[in-house]
């Protein structure tokens, strides 16, 4: 592959991406002898086994072109199951810092996956592995809904805020859209489970890393590789 410069073997059929590389590092911690598979362009890909199962940990990168491009080399490597574990910006009504969004679909507000709408992509999330994900969130704080993926961190205001959680729409972030659109394409099937780490208001999304939305992410990744470990036993 051009970009994450794997081959067939490097990749695992489940994938946890994330667009920070740390956040990818983060995760091998929780597999067992993870080795680098990549790290050219700062994509940092790791494969290694959770529960007996294979599982990659692969970078997307910020924002929809770089992450179309991870998941165009992903699925041609034979990716089947893949979970974005990311961070948004809550605009929801009841959503605060720290709670944990699952997305049903993205709203593409994003240049990116509209290309692959024309294609025939869908922006929504796969039913079962969402249904999983909540199992495995119980007795954390979570919301179930619609997102907005968008191209602009920092353009979006309290107006475009109001407006859409208006429409039920919960958070803002950066990627889905198109890992779910590109799924629904080149065959695998995507979800995300996503860590409230700010709230959109004023101009712009004013990011407040804290402990708490620290224990949420952790709670994030392990609700994700549970999911991708059950689906490994379903029919």
């Amino acid at each position: 592959m051009y970009h994450i410069r794997c081959k067939k073997g490097d990749i695992a059929e489940r994938v946890v991406v994330c667009g920070d590389p740390g956040r990818t590092e983060f995760v091998s911690k929780f597999l067992v002898e993870p080795r680098l598979v990549n790290e050219y362009r700062g994509l940092l890909t790791f494969t290694g086994i959770y529960k007996g199962v294979e599982v990659t940990a692969s970078t997307t990168g910020m924002g929809t072109p770089s992450a179309a491009i991870v998941m165009e080399e992903l699925a041609a490597l034979g990716a089947k199951y893949v979970i974005r574990v990311g961070t948004t910006g809550g605009i929801g009504r009841d959503v605060e810092l720290g709670d944990i969004i699952v997305p049903t679909r993205a709203v593409p507000l994003d240049g990116a996956s509209k290309a692959y709408i024309r294609r025939g992509g869908r922006t929504v999330a796969d039913e079962e592995m969402v249904r999983i994900l909540v199992k495995n969130l119980e007795g954390t704080r979570y919301h179930v809904g619609p997102i907005c993926t968008s191209d602009t961190f920092y353009l979006e205001e309290e107006e475009d805020a109001k407006y859409w959680a208006s429409k039920g729409v919960l958070s803002f972030e950066m990627e889905c859209s198109v890992i779910f659109a590109i799924g629904s394409l080149r065959g695998y099937r995507a979800a995300a489970v996503l860590t409230v780490t700010g709230k959109i208001f004023g101009k712009g999304n004013r990011v407040l890393e804290t402990n708490k939305t620290a224990t949420s992410i952790e709670r994030s990744i392990r609700a994700a590789l549970e999911t991708l470990n059950f689906l490994n036993d379903s029919p």
